[in-house]
């Protein structure tokens, strides 16, 4: 049974043709060379952190009704839990082509972008189960806080150095995620990192005053978009890079684990990165499969044209041959 990570988007956002051809003449068939860069996006579920914390959010927002109003919410969760899963085998099973059919990348944004109407249900069933409901962006901080000292949030290896050689060098460096709330984040960035996790900019969705999830802060979308699919989370990148990051000498970095990454990690001018603990991961099996070969950030490819690399935590990034001549790191 696939984990449990509900995720949707109201609308469809961006057509299936602007996906690595939006800027630049970047593509899997030029190689990427040490190079200076001045912007560094990162996804948190399972790439910042060790693993998803969508299990420590629900317990975090069950645990916040209890003592207010008397509400055990649990059995409203296990059915949120129980839909999503039905939902989503069901959508598998129908959907062509079938995973194993599927050999270009276009094929598979495809099959992520229509995971949307699963994601939107699921969603809605959040929304509607209460367990959000009357938290504040303050307490939802404090609960991000708690659980980083808890031990229920893990920070990747290496994830503070990578982050304190990217202030110092005056780089760049932005969140997107589907996580359920911004706030949570921003808590658990302030207890791994002091006050270095303030000042970055945090683009996921939030719980309203009502626990209704609403979407992330888009710089000139009203609308308020849900970050969800692989769609949204690329025009969420778009709007935090400025065009002076993915052109020229200066490319942008993105940083992800899962098949919402997929079109930020391909992106014309942005190098990706996957974070995968043994090389193995599914999005790593997904990449191959289409056609995409990924080499470890600490290899040097001499003549090798693919543009996309993996590693297992933090630190392999910071001493890759790859990112050598970023800003003024001296590896």
């Amino acid at each position: 049974m696939k984990s449990f990570k509900p995720t949707l988007l109201i609308s469809a956002i961006l057509p299936l043709s602007l996906s690595n051809t939006t800027f630049g003449s970047i593509n899997q068939n030029t190689m990427l060379p040490s190079f200076p860069s001045t912007h560094m996006i990162l996804d948190f579920d399972g790439t910042i952190t060790t693993k998803d914390t969508i299990s420590t959010l629900a317990n975090i927002g069950l645990s916040s009704q209890k003592p207010n109003k008397n509400l055990d919410l649990s059995k409203s969760w296990d059915e949120v839990v129980s839909k999503y899963s039905q939902d989503y085998s069901e959508h598998i099973e129908h959907y062509e082509p079938v995973k194993e059919e599927r050999r270009t990348l276009d094929e598979e944004i495809t099959f992520q972008r229509n995971l949307k109407g699963v994601e939107l249900r699921s969603f809605e069933r959040v929304s509607n189960s209460g367990i959000f409901e009357g938290m504040s962006e303050r307490e939802w901080e404090n609960a991000g806080r708690e659980a980083v000292r808890k031990g229920d949030v893990v920070a990747r290896k290496g994830f503070n150095g990578f982050i304190e050689l990217l202030e110092k060098s005056e780089i760049l460096w932005d969140i997107v995620s589907v996580n359920f709330c911004d706030s949570f984040i921003r808590g658990v960035l302030l207890e791994v990192l002091g006050e270095l996790g303030g000042n970055v900019r945090i683009l996921a969705n939030f719980p309203d005053d009502k626990g209704m999830l609403r979407g992330a802060k888009l710089e000139g979308d009203p609308d308020r978009r849900i970050l969800a699919t692989s769609d949204s989370k690329l025009l969420a990148m778009l709007d935090v890079l400025q065009p002076k990051d993915i052109v020229g000498e200066s490319r942008a970095v993105y940083i992800g684990d899962s098949g919402t990454d997929i079109e930020c990690l391909t992106e014309a001018g942005v190098l990706g990165i996957i974070m995968s603990d043994d090389g193995e991961s599914s999005l790593m099996k997904t990449m191959r499969r289409v056609g995409w070969q990924v080499f470890h950030v600490g290899e040097i490819e001499d003549g090798k044209q693919e543009s996309l690399r993996w590693a297992r935590d933090f630190d392999e990034i910071r001493q890759s041959p790859l990112l050598k001549g970023i800003g003024q790191w001296q590896l």
